[in-house]
């Protein structure tokens, strides 16, 4: 149970389930690269009324998710080593973008009423409201590694976990 510290350090009576809003900040609170992870399951579960309502704490779950991996040394690595189509796509596999996109907007996400599209959309379609994209252009390495970032939310959108290269153009294309 080292994994629930932050879980285990708040007053909880025994057999009472924890509020969506209460397991959520736990899951953001933490360390755990899983427990981000987590916390966009927790929304999953929940009705998409209670989606809206809290749209700003998905916000917040995704720029967690974005600080979870480091993308300047992505970037820098991506460029320096010269990586095959199949090493980009591996290493944008590994991330915590492409698994959240995955979870959420993949073909094998699983909600209750309306998906997570209908709340933050993946790519931001005009300028009003946010999406996901607008959310990554705030990150810090945004500038550099940004194409990587929108690349690993898209692949995990479409492909989820079975992320196969098939011939055509580069995915950096």
């Amino acid at each position: 149970m080292k994994r629930f510290h932050s879980i285990e350090d708040t007053q909880l009576v025994e057999d009472e389930p924890l509020h969506p809003l209460e397991l959520i900040n736990l899951c953001l609170e933490s360390e755990d690269q899983e427990l981000s992870l987590w916390a966009f399951d927790v929304f999953a579960w929940t009705s998409s009324s209670f989606r809206k309502i809290n749209k700003s704490l998905l916000e917040d779950c995704w720029k967690k998710a974005a600080s979870q991996d480091d993308w300047s040394k992505f970037h820098d690595s991506y460029t320096s080593e010269g990586w095959s189509d199949q090493e980009i796509l591996q290493n944008l596999k590994n991330t915590i973008l492409f698994q959240a996109s995955s979870r959420c907007y993949g073909p094998r996400s699983e909600t209750f009423e309306e998906g997570f599209d209908q709340v933050l959309p993946l790519r931001q379609e005009n300028m009003e409201g946010s999406s996901v994209e607008t959310i990554l252009m705030q990150h810090k390495d945004f500038a550099d590694a940004g194409k990587l970032m929108l690349m690993a939310i898209m692949l995990g959108s479409e492909h989820g976990g079975d992320l196969r290269i098939e011939e055509g153009p580069s995915p950096m294309d």
